[in-house]
């Protein structure tokens, strides 16, 4: 089994750890936030809050197969 193979196992948990992190990192970066253009101690710690929980909801909910479904 190679890495690619590895890894499909666990791309949504990926996906899910990485996005929402991404975007609120983003968004910490503007004028408009309270820290201006860096990062406050409050901003990582919610966007490594959010990565934590939406990957571990991701992880928890089973696939389930929609293909059968009428």
């Amino acid at each position: 089994m190679n890495l690619l193979d590895k890894l499909r196992r666990v791309a949504k948990g990926l996906v899910a750890f990485a996005a929402p992190g991404a975007v609120l990192i983003g968004a910490a970066v503007t004028e408009a936030s309270p820290g201006g253009s860096s990062i406050t101690t409050a901003e990582w710690v919610t966007a490594a809050v959010t990565c934590v929980v939406t990957s571990a909801a991701v992880w928890r909910t089973p696939n389930i197969d929609t293909r059968n479904w009428s």
